[in-house]
């Protein structure tokens, strides 16, 4: 079996997100494609900025959108730091003898060495490394560069947009524009 995973915050899920998991679904055919919000990720200062609801129901409309993908929340319901090497484990005992691989952008490939147990999960997944902040990239084996037409769009920009009152037509598709709208998600703040 393989399986693709594509963790992030997903708060909004935007644009860019939909064409990386796009992209690489098409070009990787997986059985399965795992779409993981994060819980507390260690390397990152600030959690989630709305609910685990809010940020699953986007990601199901994102998921209608695209015509593939699961949700799974284990990261979402664990205490503390959420470890991607914790997940992979996981993801093997519930998937036995799957071949796993995890996208990440090129910000995450240059911070690998301060990733919890970084050498064990070299050894237990595959990464595919999208380009992002960079137009295109190379890669020393087993990394597996991947090259998408380059979008500067970020869930930061797009909530800060939102709290300054200005358009995210474009950034996100139209039915998680409405869900945003409708549940006054992001107004009050900026990032």
């Amino acid at each position: 079996m393989k399986i693709i995973v594509y963790g992030g915050s997903f708060d909004p899920v935007h644009i860019g997100h939909l064409t990386v998991a796009n992209e690489v679904f098409h070009q990787e055919q997986p059985d399965l494609f795992l779409f993981i919000p994060t819980g507390h990720s260690p390397l990152k200062k600030s959690g989630a900025h709305t609910s685990n609801d809010a940020r699953i129901s986007m990601l199901k409309l994102a998921i209608d959108y695209l015509g593939f993908g699961e949700i799974e929340t284990i990261e979402m319901h664990r205490e503390g730091k959420s470890y991607t090497y914790d997940t992979m484990r996981y993801l093997q005992e519930k998937y036995p003898g799957a071949d796993i691989s995890v996208i990440i952008g090129t910000d995450q490939y240059i911070s690998l060495a301060q990733w919890y147990e970084i050498e064990k999960l070299k050894e237990m997944v595959r990464f595919i490394v999208v380009n992002r902040d960079v137009d295109t990239q190379e890669l020393p084996e087993p990394f597996i560069a991947f090259n998408i037409p380059r979008m500067d769009i970020s869930s930061t920009m797009i909530r800060n947009r939102i709290a300054q009152r200005k358009t995210i037509r474009c950034f996100v598709i139209d039915t998680i524009e409405r869900l945003i709208r409708k549940e006054h998600l992001y107004e009050a703040e900026e990032s």
